[in-house]
């Protein structure tokens, strides 16, 4: 047993020191996306190439030309519209109907680095609801997939279950996804999971996208990995949960909120170079989490290997007087079929809904207070009952015996009595 007990010691130090790089990791991760955010982790790169060299776009500029960007395209969109329905406008007085988003309220907003501004979402991209589903969709003749809220985790794409739906054709040009979309969940029952957004890889063609899914098309869509790791970052969370919240304390998102959310903005060669980095330390992360996942699987397997060859008894020398699994379980069908013959008094019945609780078996011969027999102690802790009610009774068996091997031995709290070779006596030592 020593040698048992020194090999699951060296495997479980193993496991936890495994576990306790997980959680480094993830603090590293969350640690790399607020320097990138802030500024610090480009603090260097902006000393070195200044904010104000001609051949670098100040951050207020590229917003300017994206807020003119974005007005430019809803007019081209709004004359298509207008055009296909034959109603080719005279004069300018159809553009008054754009709505001019605004700036973002900077008295709440903290001061940002140099050469970064604020901007609003909805400034540099358009907020687009999905399609509600409903069974009057069933009827439709264009069935397009969708996207839904279990497709879309954080920067994650999970695509292996995509379910298809009617759609109008009428639908269409505003629901289908392009490569480049941000996708944010609108609503979900944990606040951590609230907002989570990952970018179409317009890995399925014709996808459309439900209403619980907000759509932001942006105008430029290099903007996309920016503004990823700007709402996936501590300060990105918290202007999500802040919008999302309500007075009766349920968080939820839709187009407005998502469009109210305050943006930092870096200069478009700052942004670059905050990416490369960002995607250079998370991937070191990815592969060393990789790495660390295949060691806990192996000392998973090593633990198992170690307790099948203890059972077997290729793991130690074995006491030819010691009891094998296989009689232990030939004396409980006997004790079984024993009691069954004897009679029995009138019983209210047992539930067989509350299944019976295994308790230690150190607490059972404590109670006890005498010596007992294996078959006893499998029966009075609970083992018995877990042994009829479940199929894998050989596991269930093996389990008894390493815990009462922990227990038995010189340094054991168990004493061990064999008053004669086919008689096994068990009591706490005094």
């Amino acid at each position: 047993m020593t040698k048992l007990n020194a090999a699951l010691s060296r495997t479980g130090r193993a496991e936890t020191a495994a576990r306790r790089a997980q959680e480094r990791l993830k603090r590293y991760r969350v640690a790399v996306l607020n320097a990138a955010v802030t500024g610090e982790l480009t603090r260097a790169w902006r000393e070195t190439h200044g904010t104000t060299k001609p051949d670098i776009e100040s951050a207020q500029n590229l917003l300017q030309r994206l807020v003119f960007a974005r007005r430019a395209r809803w007019e081209e969109a709004e004359l298509e519209r207008l055009r296909s329905v034959g109603k080719e406008p005279k004069g300018d007085n159809w553009k008054s109907r754009y709505d001019e988003p605004v700036p973002p309220d900077r008295s709440y907003l903290p001061d940002v680095p140099p050469g970064w501004v604020w901007a609003r979402l909805q400034q540099i991209g358009f907020i687009v609801g999905g399609l509600t589903k409903n069974p009057k969709r069933k009827g439709l003749r264009l069935k397009l997939p969708y996207l839904r809220v279990a497709n879309v985790y954080a920067n994650e794409l999970r695509l292996d279950n995509v379910e298809t739906i009617g759609v109008d054709k009428d639908e269409v040009a505003k629901l289908l996804l392009e490569k480049g979309d941000l996708l944010i969940v609108e609503g979900n029952g944990s606040k951590d999971q609230i907002g989570r957004l990952a970018i179409w890889d317009g890995s399925i063609e014709r996808c459309v996208h439900q209403n619980h899914i907000i759509k932001v098309r942006l105008v430029e869509k290099q903007l996309g990995m920016w503004i990823l790791s700007w709402l996936l970052s501590p300060p990105g969370r918290e202007h999500i949960e802040k919008v999302a919240s309500s007075t009766t304390g349920l968080y939820t998102l839709s187009i407005s909120k998502v469009g109210d959310l305050p943006i930092l903005l870096p200069p478009i060669d700052e942004q670059v170079e905050i990416v490369r980095e960002v995607e250079r330390r998370l991937s070191a992360a990815d592969r060393l989490e990789a790495a660390l996942e295949q060691q806990l699987i192996r000392s998973s397997s090593t633990r198992q290997s170690l307790l099948r060859e203890a059972f077997s008894g290729r793991l130690v020398l074995q006491d030819p007087t010691e009891e094998p699994a296989s009689f232990l379980l030939k004396h409980i069908r006997a004790v079984r079929e024993r009691e069954a013959r004897k009679p029995r008094g009138k019983r209210m019945p047992k539930s067989r809904s509350k299944s019976k609780v295994i308790r230690p078996l150190l607490e059972v011969l404590r109670e006890h207070r005498e010596p007992m027999t294996p078959e006893q102690l499998f029966m009075e802790s609970g083992y018995q009952q877990e042994f009829e009610d479940n199929d894998c009774r050989q596991e269930i068996v093996d389990r008894f015996y390493e815990e009462l091997r922990q227990h038995v031995g010189p340094q054991g709290p168990i004493l061990e009595r064999r008053p004669d070779r086919n008689t096994v006596s068990l009591e706490l030592k005094p």
